[in-house]
């Protein structure tokens, strides 16, 4: 009988934490962004009509009334304000400095991001001003999805101006906005993006 007693005691021993651990472990909030929100509208209860929903959660971290600091992107599509900071900036040619890339996660979300890439006629190799180019690729990326949430494609247009460029320092403030593709084929329309970044 003491047999069994001190065998139930070392199961107890050994089950129980483990137990406690599986219920106690972390989990990650992902984002909702690129999910068609107007389908999930429709499969409430609500018997009403679908009014306008955006495309995006709002984010208190994205105030469209605020400068843009240096380090930092935003844009508009839709109803939806989206902004966040840039982890990697800087000239993808070599030492033709006549190409860039801005890449960077979104505020609220570090599972989504923007990543735009510029190919100029001139270099930045002196201070420059409005310089624009439709030879542009931007993607709104989300990391556990298959397809971008927003893409651009060569068949619509998709600009990005360099307002300015001041070669002592490398930072860059520019403009973007175009046609872009969400993940289902239908087009989107991006507007007021703004960057301001150090090229190096």
């Amino acid at each position: 009988m003491k047999i069994i007693k001190q065998y139930h005691f070392l199961v107890l021993a050994f089950i129980l934490p483990i137990l406690l651990l599986q219920n106690t472990g972390c989990y990650k909030d992902y984002s909702i962004e690129g999910i068609d929100t107007t389908r999930m509208a429709r499969d409430t209860a609500s018997s009403g009509p679908v009014g306008i929903i955006k495309a995006f959660p709002d984010c208190a971290l994205c105030n469209p009334e605020s400068d843009i600091s240096i380090g930092h992107w935003n844009f508009k599509t839709g109803n939806s304000f989206l902004c966040g900071g840039v982890t990697n900036s800087g000239f993808i040619g070599g030492y033709s400095k006549k190409d860039f890339t801005v890449f960077g996660p979104s505020a609220c979300s570090v599972d989504t991001g923007l990543v735009i890439s510029a190919y100029l006629d001139v270099p930045l190799d002196q201070d420059r001003y409005n310089l624009s180019t439709f030879q542009t690729a931007f993607y709104y990326y989300d990391n556990h999805a298959p397809k971008d949430i927003l893409i651009s494609l060569p068949t619509e247009p998709f600009v990005i101006t360099v307002q300015s460029f001041t070669y002592a320092t490398g930072i860059a403030i520019g403009s973007f906005s175009g046609t872009v593709f969400k993940a289902n084929g239908d087009t989107a329309i991006v507007t007021d993006g703004k960057f301001k970044v150090q090229l190096k």
